[in-house]
Order: structure tokens, then sequence, then C-alpha cells
């Protein structure tokens, strides 16, 4: 048996021969959420009940579908246990097949980490939950660093601060993730550093957040690590805040995509946050250069990638071609009311937890962040 781990399927599906992927959870869990790489992936559902009591014709579909092509074959379901069984059945009928590791599991945490172009003085990587499609960022100066919007996969941001030689100096959160679990706090309290967002959004909350200041420039203690400085961007949530980095990138969180708009919704105020949010988007971010790289912290879909797989783009280019961007106001408020009501049952949960209200154990809240992110404005 072949187990191939979530990273290294990933990494696979943007290449130039990239494996096909067989699917065996049923066909409800197939549709809400499916692997997604850099670039289309070729994926055929045949639920596993189907291999237990039909394999003959089973085998058949899955043959016919490969063809001649002779492509690798990875077999996936939720945890890995019944793509394990039949990639054994299919490994003893010569295909080529390889089991994911973890299975879809596996996959909602699994991370790409791709470097970005340093800006002055400032070096930033993006990383890429795959499976969930956010984004986070280690931004680093000399030998100092922090962590802006990070999930609790909290070894992947660990591993590339040790692989670079750095020392976390503070986390951010850009806004209360109501999507996924945020380990901002967990890293923080790890490290020994402060956590760092809007106090507007943790009202209530028993996490020790020390608070972001609209327009004034971050500092830890008494030394400047970077040139980060807290813009006010409400709407998503009343305390979204962007961070500007070195006159040059634009940490939006969920205020701007780039191909959409974080959703004004999810406090039960549609249209009054839906206006903060447009007022945000056409007159606060309107003094900003066309220039400024646009780094968010999701993405609706994987093919919003750049050549280095890195998420992003210039406020110029979002300004002409994000459709949000361009509606006008009274269109923009009927699209947020129209989106009220439809997020996912479980966000309420997420929020509490990021708040410090409610606790999970580590099985709940993999239930919890199953499927993609729905935090765009017009992709529910």
């Amino acid at each position: 048996m072949t187990d191939l781990a979530a990273a290294d399927l990933y990494q696979r599906l943007g290449g130039t021969a990239p494996p096909r992927v067989l699917d065996v959870r049923n066909a409800e869990e197939f549709a809400r959420w499916r692997v997604e790489g850099p670039r289309p992936v070729d994926v055929l559902n045949v639920p596993y009940f189907e291999f237990v009591e039909r394999e003959e014709a089973s085998v058949k579909r899955v043959t016919d579908w490969l063809g001649a092509r002779g492509e690798d074959l990875v077999v996936v379901c939720a945890e890995g246990g019944s793509s394990a069984y039949v990639a054994e059945i299919l490994q003893g009928r010569g295909l080529p097949a390889a089991n994911l590791a973890g299975g879809m599991a596996a996959w909602g945490l699994g991370t790409a980490i791709r470097p970005i172009a340093a800006s002055g003085p400032a070096r930033l990587w993006q990383v890429l939950r795959f499976g969930r499609g956010c984004l986070s960022y280690v931004v680093a100066r000399g030998e100092d660093a922090v962590v802006v919007d990070p999930h609790r996969g909290l070894d992947a941001y660990r591993g590339l601060l040790e692989r670079e030689g750095l020392r976390l100096r503070a986390v951010f959160d850009t806004h209360l993730h109501a999507d996924h679990v945020s380990g901002g706090p967990a890293l923080a309290r790890d490290a020994g550093v402060g956590y760092h967002a809007t106090l507007r959004d943790f009202e209530g909350g028993t996490v020790p957040v020390e608070g972001l200041v609209d327009g004034q420039p971050v500092r830890i203690g008494r030394l400047e690590v970077l040139p980060i400085v807290p813009l006010g961007t409400p709407g998503h949530t009343p305390g979204s805040t962007s961070l500007l980095v070195a006159d040059a990138l634009l940490l939006t969180g969920d205020t701007l995509f780039v191909d959409d708009v974080g959703r004004p919704d999810l406090g039960g105020q549609a249209a009054a946050w839906a206006r903060d949010l447009y007022r945000t988007l056409h007159e606060r971010l309107e003094p900003l250069g066309d220039a400024i790289v646009v780094l968010p912290a999701h993405a609706s879909t994987l093919a919003a990638s750049g050549p280095l797989g890195a998420v992003a783009g210039t406020l110029g280019a979002l300004r002409q071609r994000n459709p949000a961007m361009r509606l006008a106001l009274d269109a923009f408020v009927r699209e947020a009311e129209h989106a009220a009501g439809s997020a996912p049952a479980e966000y309420a949960r997420i929020r509490a937890i990021n708040l410090g209200r409610e606790t999970a154990a580590e099985a709940e809240l993999t239930e919890l962040e199953l499927g993609k992110n729905q935090c765009a404005l017009s992709r529910r």
C-alpha cells in the first residue's frame, strides 16, 4: 500500500503530470467538498459501498475512466481507511493507485508555503491551507518575524520560523474568524509573545488581546519590528483591520480578496455592515496607490494563485477586475442581504471558540472545519 501525504498530493496536482483522483465518499460528502489543486483536477466519485457490494462493476468504472492513458491514481475518503481498502483492490488489478493518508481530514489541514518577493526591508511567506482556501503570512525583517492570521496547524509556522532562523515577536489576527479556529492565541502563548487584533471584534471574549490602533504603527515594546500600520477596514466584521507593510503590501484579511470581498452578513446586520464595507473599499482604500499588493486571508478558488502559487493582486488590478468592487452601493447591499442566513451553522460555534468563550476537542474542531470556507460575498 502506497500512502501519499496531503502536501505531496497538492504539489503533484500542480505538476506537469498530475494524478487523477478517485473519491470514494458518498455523493453528498463529495458534492459538498472535494480535492482541488492549482489547476483543474480530474476526479471520479464512486462510493466505497459500491466497491463492497459490486466490486467488478466498480473496478470497471474506474478502468473505463482511466482508459489507456496510464496516469497515476490517488484514492480519497473521509479519514483514509475506506480509501486504503479501495486502493488495495485497484493495486491488485494492476492499477497504480495510492491512498491519501488521513483522507479529507488531513487534506483540510494540509499547507503549502510560498515565498513572496521581498518589499523593502520586509520578507514574506504566504501559507496556504489548500483544503480550506485559508491564507496566512509570516512577515520578517532581519531575524524578527510576525505571523498574521495563523490557522490551528501551528507546526507549519514553527517549521518555517526554524528553517529561516527567525524569532517570533508577535502574532496578529486581522479580525475575529468565523470559518476556522484561529491558531493565533495558542501560537502567541506558546512563544511568550503578544496576540494583536482590534479590540472591537473581541468584546466579551476571554482571549488576552493587545489592541491595534488605526493608523498607529505597531511596536513590540520599544522595537518597531517592521513598518506595519493597521488600517481599520470594517465591513466583514466591525473590527476588521488590514495591515499595511512597508508601504507596499496590504494584508487585507477577509475585507478584500483577489476575486471577491468578504461577506458582511455574518453578524446579522447585513445591510449596515455592507455599507461599512462599501465605504472601506471605495473611501478608506482610495488613498492607497494602485501598486499596493493585496494579500488576502482567503481564496475562493485556488485558481487565484499566481505563477509562484501565491494568491495576490495589485490594488489597481483589483479595482478593475474584481466584480464586487465594481458594484454600485445599492447593488452591493442587495447582494449582502441576499447572502444573509446562508452561513454554515457551525460558524457561530467557531466564533465562540475564537473568543475563548467555548472550547472543543480535536475531533470536534476537525468536524467544524470540514469543507471549503464560505467567506466570500458572492460565493455562498
